[in-house]
């Protein structure tokens, strides 16, 4: 999995908690130092409350975080809501220069989003090639705002960390299924993320993601209506259900009988899977309800803290 002496920290924050995994990985082991989370005292509204209120909310819990375990690594890394990107799937001419590329992703965005300026944002992009899905050169472009990692940039300096790597929650999750013990590397495969307000579909072929779709989610019933649509044949994505040869589903709150309805309902069996099931754990950490029963809501946690590269 890692193949060298490393210790790394994953925090995933949401509107009302942040959960904390850290790992530490040598040539003959990955081990599972410490898992936690702590339930802000307010919800935080990314959207609308001063840096200042977000940080003081951050530090609390993360003092939290300090009196229970204190923290070993150096660095911290961030899964972050759904709600704080945006996310697109937008053509790709891979003749172009990489600032060229990111130019013309920025002029795209000033269209789909004219409410924020393109300045204001920092872009990433996954190519995907043409594929059995889709038969044209495509990029899927994930923007944040400059705001937010400059928020979390300052509450690592304050506490003396190195600031790492930050992904929405979704791919976090992505990371962690890639070291679990259920993961179908081949093939097409779905992966469905379950927020509180917002539903992801990741789509990958061959262990690379080729798709993500964020919708906004009003209630549970949706669920299965919005995986069918990704699950549909369009004029730019030529699927079917029968290709899939794995889905699975994680998320912040996923009981057993949503899982068993989507699988009766959708015709695909879902798996819930275990972020840590190839990782060794104190019996400390094994006696805990957050290592044994809510482990699938610390996928995105896991995922950022695997990440090295």
């Amino acid at each position: 999995m890692m193949a060298e002496l490393y210790i790394h920290a994953g925090l995933n924050l949401s509107s009302i908690k942040i959960q904390l995994v850290e790992i530490f990985s040598a040539p003959d082991q990955v081990r599972l130092e410490n898992i936690n989370e702590v339930v802000f005292a307010e919800p935080i509204n990314f959207k609308s409350d001063k840096e200042r209120k977000i940080l003081v909310q951050l530090q609390a819990a993360y003092d939290e975080f300090r009196v229970k375990k204190p923290v070993k690594s150096n660095t911290l890394s961030f899964s972050l809501p759904l709600e704080l990107f945006y996310i697109t799937q937008l053509p790709y001419d891979n003749t172009l220069l990489h600032r060229d590329i990111v130019e013309e992703f920025k002029w795209e965005f000033s269209v789909l989003y004219p409410f924020i300026k393109s300045d204001d944002l920092i872009l990433q992009y996954l190519e995907v090639e043409k594929n059995m899905v889709f038969t044209k050169n495509t990029a899927i472009v994930y923007a944040i705002e400059r705001k937010y990692l400059q928020i979390l940039q300052k509450f690592c300096e304050q506490n003396n960390f190195k600031l790492g790597y930050i992904d929405n929650a979704h791919l976090s999750s992505e990371r962690a299924l890639a070291l679990s013990d259920s993961f179908i590397n081949q093939g097409l495969r779905l992966s469905v993320f379950v927020s509180k307000n917002y539903l992801s579909n990741i789509l990958t072929l061959d262990g690379k993601p080729i798709s993500q779709k964020v919708h906004r989610l009003t209630s549970y019933n949706d669920i299965r209506q919005i995986i069918e649509h990704e699950l549909s044949p369009s004029k730019s994505k030529n699927i079917i259900k029968g290709l899939v040869q794995a889905a699975y589903i994680t998320g912040e709150n996923v009981p057993e009988s949503l899982i068993q309805s989507l699988s009766r309902k959708i015709g695909v069996s879902f798996i819930l899977f275990n972020p840590f099931d190839k990782l060794i754990a104190s019996e400390k950490i094994m006696e805990s309800p957050l290592y044994s029963q809510r482990f699938n809501s610390f996928s995105p946690a896991a995922g950022i803290a695997y990440r090295i590269a």
